[in-house]
């Protein structure tokens, strides 16, 4: 950790006791502490970056890193001194000492060397979703966030709503009574997947450093379909739909439900099947033990169209005029009733029949409410809450939450239907060794973890 970093966390701790603290010829107002700017790099200026770029402006960024210059503009005029790369190793290289926190937008397959190059210096760190491209890394960023204490967030922003809250609140509060089963769909892809052969290897546009976008994968000539969005569906660079929304859609089940690590995960159908890329649809199932005073249950995940069946308190409701499931959401299964969560980021859970609903009412509180995603992980960066704080943060919640959910992403990738992928769920570990073969992969040579 810088100097800087290290006196301001001092500063903010002594000054507890009093107004105001000396430090050599520096005398420092407690209530100015909370107003300094942090220094924040971008690895990542485009796509999905243009929801955070703007902290270069709230904040102040002395760096950033794009592998393709074409997007440089919109951030060169918001920090327009900041100096600039396509290879993210070479700007912490020469600025680690700059900077105190980093956010990372690349594709998936780079998330986690970017990631852990900012943690093993004691950067704060703000990754996309999926946090990681593999169960491996996955496991490798929460173990080294609880190592070295750093302020971190993954991008699933979804987990500081309202909604989110709620469905918590309904199951742990015992509204549904034992819960059997859930069930998660999403309309992803919406890009091609279930590509059985590369298209043709084209010239390298002249502003895009390929190299760098490869990073740590296999290296592959420059072809369509990859730079700069549908690479989401290749296996080598991104983890298919449930990698895209898992970490929305399923947000709700995994924090609701608390299931840690499955016992099996099965895939029950797919069409599309093939070596390149994800599927067209598929449909699998994770099962979760016993875990204190829960039960054993499974957990769904319907992907490309597909869906479960429409619950019967939705077909009989007089007032509902759509009588089916809308492209995502989550079902949650009872005994004493059933929860509808409508959309990816859990924003409006209701209980059905709608009789149950009025019957209940809203939840009892028990958790507390969210200034907001990013919120959470600045304050948590400047020193104003603990760095664990965060509710997405790597080790305690995103960095198991990617693991489990990627565990299906792998029975894809083997894509035998009634294949089972078998977990020890106390020592979390793969069993299956067809599995263990997709848990993770060796980087390419100059590239690290």
């Amino acid at each position: 950790m810088d100097r800087r970093i290290s006196r301001r966390y001092f500063l903010r701790g002594a000054a507890v006791a009093g107004g105001a603290v000396a430090v050599g010829p520096y005398l420092v107002n407690a209530a100015d502490l909370k107003k300094d700017k942090l220094r924040i790099a971008f690895v990542g200026t485009g796509g999905q970056a243009g929801a955070h770029i703007g902290l270069a402006e709230s904040e102040t960024c002395p760096c950033y890193c794009d592998v393709d210059k074409g997007r440089w503009n919109r951030i060169s005029k918001m920090a327009p001194n900041a100096k600039t790369y396509t290879d993210y190793r070479k700007m912490f290289d020469n600025h680690i000492k700059d900077i105190d926190a980093v956010v990372v937008t690349t594709p998936d397959h780079s998330h986690a060397p970017a990631s852990m190059y900012a943690i093993k210096n004691g950067k704060g760190c703000y990754t996309e979703k999926p946090l990681t491209w593999s169960v491996q890394e996955a496991r490798a960023l929460a173990t080294a966030t609880r190592e070295f204490k750093v302020a971190t967030q993954m991008g699933n922003m979804g987990h500081a709503n309202e909604g989110n809250r709620l469905v918590v609140e309904y199951v742990r509060g015992g509204t549904l009574g034992t819960i059997t089963e859930v069930h998660t769909w999403t309309n992803r892809p919406v890009w091609p997947q279930g590509i059985a052969k590369r298209p043709p290897a084209k010239p390298v546009p002249a502003n895009l450093d390929w190299d760098s976008w490869i990073g740590p994968a296999p290296y592959r000539e420059f072809h369509d379909s990859l730079h700069g969005f549908n690479w989401r569906g290749w296996f080598d660079f991104g983890c298919g739909a449930v990698g895209d929304m898992g970490c929305h859609t399923w947000d709700c089940v995994f924090w609701a439900m608390n299931p840690d690590y499955p016992t099996e995960i099965e895939l029950l159908k797919i069409d599309g099947r093939n070596t390149e890329t994800f599927p067209k649809n598929c449909c699998f199932r994770w099962k979760f033990p016993a875990k204190a005073d829960r039960p054993a249950f499974d957990a769904y995940w319907y992907e490309g169209g597909l869906k479960p069946t429409v619950p019967q308190e939705i077909l009989d409701d007089p007032a509902r005029e759509k009588k089916k499931l809308p492209l995502s959401g989550s079902l949650f299964i009872g005994a004493k009733g059933k929860l509808f969560v409508e959309g990816d980021y859990a924003d409006s859970p209701r209980l059905i029949p709608e009789s149950f609903q009025k019957q209940i009412g809203r939840p009892t509180k028990i958790l507390p409410r969210s200034p907001g995603h990013k919120q959470e992980w600045l304050a948590a960066c400047r020193g104003e809450k603990p760095w664990d704080s965060p509710g997405s943060n790597f080790a305690t919640y995103a960095g198991p939450l990617t693991e489990v959910m990627l565990l299906g992403a792998i029975t894809q990738r083997i894509g035998q239907i009634g294949f089972k992928v078998e977990c020890d769920p106390l020592q979390r570990i793969i069993k299956t060794k067809e599995a263990l073969a997709f848990a993770g992969r060796t980087y390419r040579q100059g590239w690290t973890l």
